[in-house]
């Protein structure tokens, strides 16, 4: 990395902030897919719809207002000092980049990532966390299974044994050694015997996923288990799945109806709100390919299935 020796401690480190970084990325990509302002970019400007999905996922509000001069924007937006009887702001502050401009609240459309105005990335970070937790415990239990041992020896062998454990840990079919240093006598080798648990962690990472996904309000029974669902069970599922889905599609819906009335948008210049069908379709179509496995694997066997088909 970067093209200088980096010492072992702080490679560990690199290795985990990017582990977790990593993570948080992939799901604000999927958070932030999951809906489509449709004709926000044509009233608002190109990028209007990433943006305001950007806004939503990280802070849990949003504000669309008419600038005299700039004409229609989606934007971050900060409550003023002033609330009234039912804790919703007197005036609002509209920001981003170079922009900065305070509007009455009944001349803008506030509008909420649910109604709590909870930032998604909040729902979803301690599952994010042991995502992380968990991919670095498999990667431990890994380099455990190729280097399962303890190198004990005294100062004065220090660097020799970094050299032994450089060469071994780097896969070198042969290892030499020097006499004058007389390792047998300054070297013990002591097994460490760690169990194989990464068959274990994978179930459990993918269980993690599972509850995120949950949380975004994506279809994904069925994803990792291995075993048939009776109705009741997926129904359950979808019951939950669906609530936390029209939690975050409900507060879009109102607030589409609100910018249309409060400026006018109507027939084909209206704004709405759309799911993105081809995230949940790729979802669903991995989910009914291990479903259609299965029932290929086991046949026909007593009780109820679910499937899309």
């Amino acid at each position: 990395m970067n093209g200088y020796p980096i010492k072992e401690n702080d490679l560990a480190m690199i290795v985990n902030s990017k582990t977790l970084f990593t993570y948080c990325n992939i799901f604000k990509m999927l958070g932030t897919s999951l809906f489509t302002w449709k004709n926000l970019d044509k009233h608002c400007g190109t990028g209007a719809n990433r943006f305001l999905e950007n806004v939503l996922y990280e802070e849990g509000k949003g504000v669309f207002v008419k600038d005299d001069e700039l004409g229609y924007m989606a934007l971050r937006v900060q409550p003023d000092d002033k609330y009234n009887v039912y804790k919703m702001p007197v005036k609002v502050i509209a920001t981003s980049v170079g922009y900065n401009k305070e509007y009455d609240f009944d001349d803008v459309v506030y509008i909420w990532n649910n109604n709590q105005f909870i930032p998604t990335y909040e729902l979803i970070e301690i599952f994010l966390y042991k995502l992380y937790d968990t991919e670095r415990t498999i990667d431990t239990n890994l380099n455990a299974q190729k280097t399962p041992i303890l190198i004990e020896g005294d100062a004065n062998t220090t660097l020799t044994l970094k050299n032994v454990y450089a060469q071994y840990s780097g896969n070198t079919p042969v290892i030499y050694g020097n006499k004058k240093y007389n390792i047998n006598n300054k070297l013990n080798v002591l097994k460490t015997d760690a169990p194989y648990l990464i068959d274990k962690l994978e179930v459990h990472k993918h269980n993690v996923i599972d509850d995120i996904l949950t949380i975004l309000g994506i279809d994904n029974a069925n994803t990792d288990k291995k075993e048939r669902l009776i109705v009741d069970e997926v129904e359950s599922n979808e019951d939950l799945i669906n609530y936390f889905l029209n939690c975050f599609y409900a507060p879009r819906k109102k607030a589409c109806d609100e910018i249309n009335k409060k400026f006018g948008f109507t027939g084909e210049d209206a704004i709405s709100i759309e799911l993105n069908k081809d995230v949940i379709k790729l979802l669903n179509e991995t989910q009914n390919n291990l479903i259609n496995e299965i029932q290929n694997e086991e046949g026909d066997e007593d009780g109820t299935l679910y499937s899309n088909n």
